[in-house]
């Protein structure tokens, strides 16, 4: 700073003797030696006040010393020449006062744009999810470089960040303000703030600390609706599944025990039922336990597709095999696209998702009716791929179902006596979406139901 004020001395003392070398030379009277050094006092009002006040003070001496009769003397003999001398210093002192207010208004100008875009682009910075830590840094070098200062250490909640400058002045008294979990601690300034600027200083720190505490309660906010969201979500699928076993278990019980009385004098065709029975409620709760491990597997992240090239419709008539004594009251048929390419993908994970959406056909179709299994390459021009469809005529889906169709325990047959899971379809997405898919219901014309989905280019092979 010192150094700095000494070169706006110097050069308002150079300005003001060359337009003075300039009068000489140019012979120049004591109007035009006026205007030369009013144009060396503005130019030098530019680099401060005190500079342009020195050559206010220095072009008034010259104008009395070179131009003013008799010249090379202090001395003034016309009170028209003393007017016009104390005109100019009048003047020169005026004109160096309003350029210096006015570039000082500049300035503040430009710093208060400074300081409201660093606030703005701090505060965005934060609540736009940035690493709080580089935007202490930031906030540490930018308030360093506002306010002159030779340090700054810069605290977000856990995190410091330090700037440095220039060797610590050991006069100049530390600077710390603390608002919320934003500490500032500035060492050293080089020049001294004003209330102004502790003003400023204040007014960021507290953008910063509004900032955080901000994207600290959204945190916070959602992790609770996290937290809360995983709790139903666990009361959910223990409501769920204890129901969904109450029944077959309860009608495993009656048959059992019926079996086993031994006052029990059944006929042959009634024990046979009753053996039916169990095995077929056996059979759900066998798919009911299988679906639930499914999920958590799922849950749990442990969805990773070990991909190997397969024949699309050599698993769909494989998941119809396996579903065959489901099937007995209906048509199951496949229709697979001769032009149809391998496809590379996880062969148990899409296996499971042919034998879920034929479970769910299978359900709802009415007996005798005829279940479509196809599988063509994708129309899509963005996408391509296959697009497979699994079509029924039974009830279809309610348009109001369309987009929670595939959520857990979402069931389109709200009866209590429906043996759905409301979990498949729900694995179906799952296992569809890790191999970067997409599934969908729509209409079957006529009446019914049609599940489909597709695989990418990404994960068929060429």
């Amino acid at each position: 700073m010192k150094i700095r004020r000494l070169r706006g001395y110097a050069a308002a003392f150079g300005l003001v003797a060359a337009a003075t070398v300039v009068g000489e030379l140019v012979g120049a009277d004591i109007a035009v030696a006026a205007l030369l050094l009013v144009v060396a006092v503005l130019l030098s009002a530019l680099l401060g006040f005190g500079p342009g006040a020195l050559a206010a003070v220095l072009g008034f001496s010259s104008l009395n010393w070179f131009f003013t009769p008799p010249v090379h003397t202090f001395a003034i003999e016309n009170s028209d020449d003393l007017v016009a001398a104390l005109a100019f210093l009048l003047t020169a002192i005026l004109i160096g006062t309003v350029i210096h207010r006015l570039g000082d208004l500049r300035r503040r100008a430009e710093q208060r744009a400074h300081e409201a875009q660093l606030r703005l682009d701090l505060t965005n910075r934060l609540v736009g999810g940035e690493d709080p830590a580089v935007v202490a840094q930031g906030a540490a070098d930018a308030i360093g470089d506002l306010f002159d200062l030779t340090g700054c250490t810069v605290t977000v909640g856990d995190t410091s960040a330090s700037a440095r400058g220039p060797a610590d002045d050991p006069d100049a008294p530390p600077i710390r303000m603390e608002i919320g979990e934003i500490t500032v601690e500035a060492t050293g300034p080089r020049r001294p703030l004003t209330s102004d600027d502790r003003a400023v200083l204040e007014a960021l720190v507290a953008a910063l600390a509004g900032a955080y505490s901000q994207v600290k309660l959204e945190h916070e906010t959602r992790e609770a609706r996290v937290a809360i969201q995983v709790g139903q979500s666990r009361a959910g699928l223990l409501s769920a599944v204890s129901h969904n076993l109450r029944t077959p278990l309860a009608s495993i019980r009656a048959a059992a025990s019926t079996l086993r009385a031994p006052d029990a004098k059944l006929e042959p065709a009634d024990r046979r039922d009753l053996l039916d029975t169990v095995v077929e409620e056996t059979e759900r709760l066998e798919r009911l336990v299988t679906k639930t491990l499914d999920l958590g597997r799922i849950r749990a992240g442990g969805l990773e597709p070990d991909l190997r090239e397969v024949d699309l419709g050599d698993l769909a008539a494989s998941a119809v095999r396996r579903l065959r004594p489901l099937a007995r009251a209906h048509r199951v048929r496949l229709s697979i696209d001769p032009e149809l390419p391998p496809s590379t993908v996880d062969i148990a994970m899409i296996e499971e998702v042919f034998l879920n959406l034929l479970e769910n056909s299978l359900r709802f179709a009415p007996p005798g009716s005829e279940i479509l299994v196809t599988a063509t390459p994708s129309d899509s021009p963005l996408v391509g791929g296959v697009e497979v469809r699994v079509i029924d005529h039974g009830p279809g889906v309610p348009f109001e179902f369309r987009d929670r169709i595939f959520e857990e325990f979402v069931r389109a047959d709200p009866r209590p006596d429906s043996t759905g899971t409301g979990l498949g379809l729900a694995i179906v997405r799952s296992l569809v979406a890790a191999h970067d898919g997409t599934v969908w219901v729509d209409d079957t014309p006529g009446g019914g139901a049609t599940f489909a989905f597709r695989l990418p280019k990404a994960v068929v092979a060429a």
